[in-house]
């Protein structure tokens, strides 16, 4: 199994629409990457840091596909252009994006 993390990092006078991100961006990654291989996901949004002040991310979302061929169709495929494009869309921070291999312990 491969696992895509994209990264939103909190920054001085950056936003983030979570609104527009859990109700129209994540449901449009499902549907355009559900028929290239991803098999489910997740998005941790950010409420704070351990001692209590802002948390370092606003979000951090979690895709995982079936396997690393899957990830990279997904990433080079059709709706590509579509799902990345749409960030602007929610916030004007760059994400940080990994490519990880998940294990289970």
């Amino acid at each position: 199994m491969a696992t895509l993390s994209v990264v939103y990092p909190r920054a001085p006078g950056a936003t983030f629409d979570y609104d527009y991100y859990q109700n129209k961006h994540l449901p449009l990654a499902g549907r355009c990457w559900a028929g290239a291989g991803m098999v489910g996901g997740e998005a941790l949004l950010g409420q704070s840091a351990p001692n209590g002040s802002e948390s370092p991310y606003f979000a951090i979302g979690i895709l995982h596909f079936e396997s690393a061929d899957a990830l990279n169709a997904a990433l080079t495929g059709e709706h590509a252009p579509e799902v990345l494009g749409d960030i602007r869309n929610f916030t004007d921070v760059e994400p940080i994006v990994q490519i990880n291999r998940r294990i289970m312990p």
